[in-house]
């Protein structure tokens, strides 16, 4: 009887073990693709449709506007611009979905 218990109570342990390995596992994984996604770089040529709020700018590309978070180290590139100004951005999508800019240039 008390092999049988030990048996069980080892093979328990052994399954138990497993599925939680492969789970860690996958959720690495998910974890990973979602940061790849996240890092995409995006480079769009639009015009600048003025600023949304004090980090945010709004530029229309492709007949839609878009909302764009803009860094510090954007800001006086940001603040200089007019509106009707072509411009190319390049933006990545955050983990929260907005979108982050990271290069603002004017053509």
């Amino acid at each position: 009887m008390k092999k049988i218990a030990i048996l069980m109570f080892s093979m328990l342990l052994l399954l138990s073990a497993c599925g939680t390995a492969e789970n860690k596992t996958g959720s690495e994984t998910n974890s990973e693709s979602q940061d790849a996604a996240a890092e995409e770089t995006v480079t769009k040529e639009g015009t600048f449709a003025g600023l949304a709020d004090s980090h945010t700018i709004a530029v229309t590309i492709d007949g839609k506007e878009t909302s764009i978070q803009v860094g510090s180290d954007l800001q006086d590139k940001m603040n200089s611009m007019s509106e009707g100004q072509k411009v190319v951005v390049k933006y990545t999508k955050g983990t929260n979905g907005a979108l982050e800019l990271k290069d603002l240039e004017t053509k």
